[in-house]
């Protein structure tokens, strides 16, 4: 089973059987009043800053969001928990920040180095999160003291529950961003600075930024000192300019222009009334319908009104009446947040404020995007709409199947693992606790939780118009880019996240392909942009941004088996494919390194595939992951230089003066070839190909300045390759390597 969201849905009435909410005979009239009687306007940014994409501060937060320098170990970034590609989130039921087997690799996949669960919680989507008015996190321990009067601070975990921290900034999202750096299992590592205070830590993380004081030389590269200069002032001085307070400000700026509200919601809120389905405007209605109680004069109906507006109001979405928190009863698994003799479970917002009223009690987030920001809860349970749905039409029922059958057992971050069934082993002591004071308060009369008896059209209804939140930017590779750090942004430190998914393909937005039409053949795949295919064969074109790329071309998902082909010029074919892939099932991944221009797939299969998600990414060939580069040894110090030499696996050489001429054998296909110039003075070139190159006639080449040298080359052909190193009559010293190592 598999669930998704964080909607609540209230009755009026304390009914024990409920009548379907009767359809008006004009719903657009009857939404009409509604949306009058709620306020809405269709414009949920009003009264909100929401800065440029494309402002100096906006992009040097994302350049701080995408680098791992702020995590003590240099190894998680903020978009390790928060990417564009993953709805803002993980795309995992309970987060994975520190002690990660592979640091690049997000979504399911993504585990830590001895299985365990250190965070509690599924992480929140960052979409939209510079228009929450009250608190953040999902027990709000950051929140205005008063949120109707902000002026009066803000408190964070830094300061006893109430007061406001003098050091919290002026927004929620600036000080929300000073919490997962200090946290062990989010940034900050369970080994760095080991009994150092959350203050002095962030002083170090700034330094270290900064590149000042006792962390000063702790970034191999480090070219932040001009991003905060161009943002915060030329004239101040390193320990001025990158603060904890600016960083926070810059990330908060980020976050902030992440503004996706541009759904077709809005558009029939300001009075396209074109824009909803019938289906959509049905749901619409049975989520806004809220008539009046007795007390206000009204009277009461003789049915369940759901009330979902009640805790996801306003043009936002977001809860901005009565109380933010509200117990659902969500099921209990994950580590749980440590309170003494009841470690595995969590409290919610009482771990915070000490308040048994609260216990359970977790905040109301937005539901704008919700389609793409799951999986939902406080613990990430449900996968589906339907699912959460579910949840609040019967929530014993569901509760009793998730946990009679271990059902996040088939959720994608825990189906694969051995033991899975006993992760958990309090999930229902834990759960029947929240469960048994809702009952409580249901059997006091109280509006909350009570069986609704949807039918199942309402449900559907429901999930449609939940999806007429959502911003078709959120769901386009291409729309998000201005969001992801780009080759002209710049990589300040070296630690900039590359994440890729559990294949080892770049992460990108992948399709649902059960809800998705599948590609015709001969269709165009573009990057990052996940697409479905079916059939049995489907041939499809890709274009190559640039010379000296890395291409990915993959599949997963969906049933049956097939094959990736490429070709370099034509339809690939499995007669005239120059490289294939050997996964299994659909399962399927293909690296190649190409040149800027139109390439050709093809996924070819006996038996036939369906419903597959099929992909192209892209990488510069010319960088090596992380911090630092491979060192090789600097081989002219020990012997004669050479104008031309066989280069063997992992054999250093030395290069003469000017020109000199090397080549080396690939022996079996799916080879990755590594080359790499260090060391000596001058200026040295790399010119690679199947022929002996030329400055001018290559396939592959590295120009960078100085003797730094490097490419990637995925499967080129078994055969003899040859090299080029073209010097300026001044380069001495250089040494070359190659590295050769088979895919599996």
């Amino acid at each position: 089973m598999k669930l998704i969201l964080s909607f609540i849905m209230i009755s009026l009435t304390t009914n024990a059987m409920a009548i379907p909410i009767p359809g008006p005979d004009n719903i657009d009239a009857e939404l009409r009043k509604l949306i009058e009687q709620h306020e809405l306007t269709g414009n949920p940014t009003q009264g909100f800053d929401i800065p440029s994409v494309d402002s100096e501060e906006v992009k040097l937060g994302k350049l701080l969001f995408f680098s791992k320098a702020l995590s003590g170990d240099k190894s998680v970034a903020c978009a390790s928990c928060h990417h564009p590609y993953l709805g803002g989130g993980d795309g995992l039921s309970l987060a994975v920040g520190t002690r990660a087997v592979d640091e690049d690799v997000l979504g399911p996949g993504r585990r830590t180095l001895d299985g365990s669960f250190y965070i509690p919680r599924n992480t929140p989507t960052v979409f939209n999160a510079g228009l929450y008015k009250r608190s953040l996190f999902r027990d709000a321990r950051v929140e205005f003291v008063d949120w109707l009067n902000p002026k009066q601070g803000i408190s964070t975990p830094d300061v006893p529950y109430g007061e406001a921290d003098p050091n919290a900034g002026d927004t929620l999202l600036s000080a929300q961003a000073r919490f997962p750096p200090v946290e062990e299992a989010e940034m900050r590592g369970f080994d760095f600075m080991l009994g150092e205070s959350n203050e002095a830590v962030r002083a170090h993380l700034a330094a270290r930024i900064g590149d000042y004081g006792s962390a000063s030389g702790e970034l191999f590269q480090n070219q932040w000192l001009e991003k905060f200069a161009s943002v915060y002032g030329q004239d101040k001085s390193r320990r001025e300019l990158v603060t904890f307070d600016n960083i926070t400000r810059a990330i908060s700026a980020y976050q902030q222009s992440m503004n996706f509200t541009n759904n077709v919601w809005n558009k029939y809120v300001r009075g396209d009334l074109s824009a909803l389905t019938q289906s959509q405007k049905r749901g619409a209605y049975l989520y806004l319908y809220m008539p009046p109680p007795p007390s206000d004069g009204g009277t009461e109906p003789d049915f369940l009104p759901t009330q979902c507006i009640g805790c996801h109001n306003t043009d936002t979405f977001s809860q901005t009446k009565d109380s933010n928190y509200h117990r659902l009863a969500f099921p209990q698994i994950g580590p749980g947040t440590g309170e003494l003799g009841a470690e595995s479970n969590d409290l919610g917002r009482a771990s915070r404020n000490g308040s048994e009223e609260d216990i359970y009690s977790f905040r109301s987030g937005t539901l704008l995007n919700i389609e793409v920001t799951g999986p939902f809860g406080h613990a990430g349970n449900y996968d589906t709409l339907l699912q959460v749905i579910e949840h609040y039409d019967d929530y014993h029922k569901i509760l009793d199947q998730y946990i009679d059958y271990q059902a996040w057992c088939e959720q994608p971050q825990f189906q694969s693992i051995a033991n899975c069934q006993s992760l958990f082993p309090d999930v229902r002591y834990n759960t029947d606790l929240a469960a048994q004071i809702i009952d409580e308060e249901i059997a006091d009369g109280a509006p909350v939780l009570q069986k609704l008896n949807l039918s199942e059209q309402s449900k559907l209804d429901l999930v449609n118009f939940m999806t007429a939140l959502t911003d078709p930017c959120v769901k386009d590779a291409s729309c998000l880019q201005d969001w992801l750090p780009q080759p002209e942004d710049g990589d300040p430190d070296r630690l900039q996240l590359h994440a890729m998914n559990y294949q080892g393909v770049p992460l990108y937005l992948r399709a649902n392909c059960r809800d998705n039409d599948a590609l015709t053949s001969g269709a165009k795949l573009n990057p990052d942009q996940g697409e479905c295919i079916s059939g049995q064969i489907q041939q499809l074109y890709f274009d190559v941004s640039d010379d000296n790329t890395t291409v990915y071309l993959s599949s997963q998902g969906g049933t049956g088996e097939l094959t990736l082909y490429y070709h370099p010029t034509r339809w690939a074919t499995k007669q005239n494919a120059i490289a294939h892939s050997n996964g299994q099932n659909t399962e399927q991944v293909l690296k190649l390194t190409l040149n800027k221009g139109r390439h050709y797939v093809s996924a070819i299969s006996q038996a036939g595939f369906q419903q597959v998600s099929v992909a192209f990414s892209e990488q510069s060939a010319l960088k090596e992951k992380g911090e630092r580069p491979k060192v090789i040894s600097d081989q002219c110090g020990i012997d004669p230089a050479y104008h031309l030499m066989e280069l063997t696996d992992m054999s250093p050489i030395c290069i003469a003066e000017g020109d000199s001429y090397f080549f080396t054998d690939v022996h079996q296909p799916n080879t990755t070839l590594d080359i790499r110039v260090q060391h000596g003075l001058g200026d040295t070139d790399l010119y690679v190909s199947s022929y002996w190159p030329s400055r001018t006639q290559y396939m592959f080449s590295s120009k960078q300045a100085g003797n730094n040298e490097y490419i990637r080359i995925h499967a080129p052909n078994p055969g003899r390759y040859f090299i080029l190193t073209s010097g300026d009559g001044f380069n001495r010293g250089a040494t070359i390597q190659v590295d050769m190592a088979v895919s599996k």
